[in-house]
């Protein structure tokens, strides 16, 4: 029997997490890499849904990768989406769409806790 495609097979994601320093900022090499985005690099960072970002390069929006290579997110943003210093984030890279996907630590939890009750109801996810 072939087997069934998956969205894995179909889209390259290059997966990382970073702690969110002092200053809001993300510090991953390997994932910012992915995409090709030199400092000083144009972006757009959005909320996309509840604890998490969607940051392109495709139109501005005031925003630039920082002189580091760092990832840089506004305070004003931060607080909308509940992302604190420490906190743990997942980052998705998608290099051929160029784009990134930042899910939260608190979006994270919600999905985990979600899972944990379908796994103690006996359901499957």
């Amino acid at each position: 029997m072939a087997e069934l495609p998956t969205s894995l097979d179909s889209v390259r994601v290059v997966y990382g997490s970073v702690l969110v320093n002092h200053a809001g900022r993300l510090a991953e090499r390997a994932v910012l890499g992915s995409l090709g985005w030199d400092p000083g690099t144009p972006i757009r960072i959005r909320p996309a849904a509840p604890g998490v970002l969607l940051v392109t390069d495709d139109e501005p929006g005031g925003h630039a990768i920082a002189g580091n290579g760092q990832l840089s997110i506004p305070a004003d943003i931060r607080k909308t989406i509940r992302l604190r210093k420490g906190d743990r984030e997942l980052l998705a890279a998608h290099p051929d769409q160029r784009r990134l996907i930042i899910v939260c630590q608190v979006a994270l939890a919600d999905l985990v806790a979600e899972i944990r009750d379908r796994i103690d109801g006996g359901e499957q996810p």
